[in-house]
This record gives C-alpha cells, structure tokens and sequence, in this order.
C-alpha cells in the first residue's frame, strides 16, 4: 500500500487542480464593452479528507491508523526493525508504535478579486489577486495494545541512559577489538585458515554491533526516536542476545570486560511523548515546526494573475473567446516542515491559456472551456524520501530543482435558462498533470543528504505521485444581467489516479460593472 508522502504532498500544485480552473465552475467567452470596468469576487472553498490512490480511494490519515503502526510509513522504524530482526533472530519481528486512528480535514478557501477593463468591445486585460486561507483539523486517538515500541531514552534524556549507552558500547567495542586482535595473532585455531569459529563469530557480532548501535544512535547524521519496549518479546531478545555474546567472549574466548546492556524504553507512547518526538529537533526528533494534532489556519497571498482576453466570434447563438493569462511567483511558499502542510501557490512563473466556448440552442445553454498551461522551473525545498514515506526527518531537507509538470483540463456545462436571466445544470470536469520532476540543485547536495540519512536517495523519489488525472461532476446555477452577475456551483471529485484528492468545491461568483470611459 502506496501510504505515503501523501500529507506532505497534499496541498502541492498537481493536486490542487482547482488552482487552474477559472472563477465560475465554467468561465463564459463575454468580455466587458469598451470602457467597463467589471469587478469580481468569487469565493472558493474546497474540503477534502481523503485521497485516490492507484490502489484506491484513501483517508488521509490512513499513514498513522490501524492496529499496527510503525515501517510501513515511517522510514526510521522500517530501519530500526529490520537491525532488530539482525540482532535477535526473529525474522517476523513487527514494530508497532499503537493502535490508533489519526483523523485529518483540510480546507482551502480562496478569496480572489479580479478587476477587468474592456480595451475594446472584444478585447479586455484582467488583474487578479487571490488571497487564500488553508487550514487543517487533526486528532490522533491512540492505545498501547498491541505495541511494542517506546521512545529511545536518549530522546527523552531518561537520567543515566546516555551513561549507560556509551559505556555498553564502549565495552562492545573494547572487547572486540581484544578478540580481532586474538584472532590475528593466530589463536582460537584460526592462523591462516580462512573460516573458524572465531573468525565466523567476529563477523557475526560486529553486524550485531553496528545494528544495535543504528537502533540506538541512528545512522549517518540521523537520531533514532524509537526502541523495542525493555518488558517486549524484542526487548527481552536483544538483552538474550547480547547476553549471549558476553558469555561467547567471556568463557569461550576468554574476553572479559563487557558486561552491561543497551538502554531501553520501560513506558509505551502517549499522544504527549509522541507530540514531543515529532517537534524535537535533530538528530534525534523529527523537526516539525508546530504540534499537529489541532486545529490551525493561516491566511497567504496566493498568485496574482495578469490576463488578456479577446473575444472571437460574437453571434445570436454562438461565442468563442481565447485568454491568455501569466501566473506571477507571488504565492507565500509552503514550509518541509510543517507537518501536515498544505500549498499556497506556485511562487514560479506559469504560461496558460484559455478557450471559452458558448452555445445556445432554445433553452439549452452549453459552456465549454479549454484549458492548458506550462510551468517554469524553479526550485522547492523538500524532505527527500521514498513515496511511502509519511514522518521524515528533518534531516532529510533539501533545496531542489523542480520542474512542474504542464498541465491541461476541460470544463463543460449543460445548462437550461429557465428565465432570459436565470439558468441552471451540471458540470463535468477533466484535468490532467504531466509528473513534476526534481533534481538537486548539485553532486554534492546528494552527497551531502547520503551522510546525513546514511544511504543516498535519488532526487526521483520526489517526482513518484506528482501526475494525476481527475474527473469532477458538479451542480452549477447562473444569474446574470448587463451590470449584474451571480453564480453558485458545487462540484465533487469523482476519479482520479496518481495522487488526488477526494475534494467537494464550492464557488460563488459576484460581478459588477461600471462605465469608466
């Protein structure tokens, strides 16, 4: 299961899709008369709580429910599972954090007022300004049934963990360099013979080492938040195995001084410990700005747009106009680390353009618009990690190349004019995203990034999820006079594949005009 990036990808341009699509739930091909001014304010309001997967539709707290929580979402405890599994032999050793159920809403409401001047009675030139509030309502409910994980006392800074981990490893590496030595001098029967028992178990317990001491410590520049609970099957079996050695190097070998054992969690997590573990900084905490687990908005300027506008054909029955329109990198840009972040804007420049087509026929009333658009580059900074990844540390951070994917879409509305002023129907909605690709800014970014997670990821892992497709039906109705004009629309995301969110939009559209000249 694809589980995921998909709250750090959330709010990013590909899925929002709705930051294409123009004020009504179909834009119309008219253009103010020479000389008006039209001004309008077209709030929208999209929620959303889930996502279309490849897979299917999913919530979007699926990462961090369920009666096992741990390596299927969170790299850290995958790795620290699999050294567990190193360490004491039980190949089916499964960490769980809890069981719990994380719940998570999300709502972005733009505010966009857009002034339009008609040059000619075909031609007009637009501003918009968006202001957008996003916000985020998240409940995390946990129990310790089940779980066999608790945080790494060094994070917790238990009184005399530290001590009693670096003296443990400090014995550990002590004793086994006494033994290497042994073994190279030619004792235990080893000499020139490349397998004996000494030898073989030299290999074994320095992998058991270095597993243990990346459970502990970490790898590369990386903390390690959580350990297998002292009072847990996998407790028990590290301390075995570690006991196990000490007798192996004590009365077989003849190495003594190694007698003390690893420090681990006697309490299981709460919500408060874990709260703590996600703001904690690096090496050993996640680096979140905030706590996540509430309810929190903001207010940001989105991208501003400048637009002209011409119109086509003019006739009793048919219209078509063409728009051209520049996405301005104004947009506040969204924060790594913020845990469950949402997009404001682009903050690059896109290129779009626009086709509005109407055709009426008696009653029926048909709006179709056309829509596509390329992207600059630019550069996002982003936690690298595979897609499935959803808690990643902070030291995972990068400021990366990034290419959007163009994009196109099409929006068509059938409706009937119950009244010369007044018309009401559906709408269907197409939208398409070629994939985002990322890449880093240098060769020794990447380098850079391998020694602090201990293993290189490529910039690629960022792109997987970044295309879409989606469709959206919806109910739209108009009301509309020469200086007048009002609309409302809801819309519901119906399919979608790649990454999409399982958003409900609304809109409301207000137009007034004035003569200016």
């Amino acid at each position: 299961m694809r589980t995921l990036r998909v709250v750090f990808l959330l709010a990013s341009p590909a899925l929002m899709g709705g930051a294409r699509v123009a004020a009504q739930a179909v834009d119309r091909a008219d253009v103010p008369g020479r000389g008006m001014l039209r001004i309008s304010f077209d709030p929208q309001v999209m929620t959303w709580n889930d996502v279309f997967l490849s897979s299917g539709r999913m919530k979007l707290g699926a990462p961090l429910t369920g009666d096992t929580v741990g390596g299927r979402s969170i790299p850290l405890v995958a790795q620290m599972e699999q050294n567990v599994r190193l360490v004491t032999g039980m190949a089916g050793f499964v960490a769980s954090l809890w069981q719990g159920v994380l719940t998570v809403r999300q709502e972005r409401r733009t505010y966009p007022i857009t002034a339009e001047v008609g040059v000619t009675d075909r031609l007009s030139v637009s501003l918009m300004v968006p202001i957008v509030r996003v916000a985020t309502r998240a409940a995390l409910q946990i129990s310790s049934k089940g779980t066999n994980l608790g945080v790494n006392p060094l994070v917790l800074n238990v009184a005399g963990a530290r001590g009693t981990d670096s003296l443990f490893f400090a014995q550990f590496d002590t004793a086994l360099a006494r033994f290497d030595q042994q073994i190279t001098a030619g004792s235990y029967g080893c000499g020139a013979n490349p397998s004996c028992a000494a030898r073989d178990s030299s290999v074994y317990w320095h992998n058991v080492r270095q597993a243990l001491h990346g459970s502990v410590y970490g790898v590369g520049q990386t903390g390690s938040p959580f350990l297998p609970l002292d009072t847990s099957a996998a407790g028990r079996a590290i301390d075995d195995a570690v006991g196990r050695i000490q007798q192996g190097l004590n009365v077989t070998f003849g190495i003594g001084g190694f007698d003390t054992t690893v420090a681990l969690p006697a309490d299981t997590l709460t919500l408060a410990t874990f709260e703590q573990v996600l703001v904690q900084p690096d090496p050993t905490g996640f680096g979140y700005a905030s706590l996540p687990f509430q309810r929190n908005f903001n207010y940001r300027l989105g991208d501003v747009e400048l637009a002209a506008k011409y119109r086509l054909l003019t006739g009793a029955h048919y219209a078509t106009a063409v728009q051209a329109i520049v996405r301005l990198p104004t947009g506040a840009v969204d924060s790594a680390s913020d845990f469950l972040r949402q997009w404001v804007g682009d903050h690059q420049l896109d290129l779009e353009g626009r086709v509005q087509q109407e055709l009426s026929v008696g009653p029926l009333w048909l709006n179709a618009a056309l829509r596509a658009g390329t992207q600059r580059p630019g550069t996002r900074v982003r936690r690298v990690a595979p897609f499935e990844a959803f808690l990643v540390p902070a030291a995972a951070t990068v400021d990366m190349r990034w290419d959007p994917g163009d994009y196109a879409g099409v929006d068509v509305a059938p409706m009937i004019q119950f009244a010369p002023t007044f018309a009401a129907g559906v709408t269907v909605g197409y939208f398409t995203q070629a994939s985002d690709h990322y890449a880093y800014q240098s060769a020794q970014d990447s380098v850079a990034l391998a020694a602090r997670m201990g293993a290189p990821t490529a910039a690629s892992a960022l792109d997987q999820g970044t295309s879409q497709r989606r469709v959206r039906l919806g109910f739209a109705a108009t009301y509309h006079t020469p200086t007048v004009e009002g609309g409302f629309s809801i819309e519901q995301t119906v399919s979608g594949a790649g990454l999409v969110l399982g958003a409900t939009l609304y809109r409301i559209v207000l137009r007034v005009s004035r003569k200016l000249f």
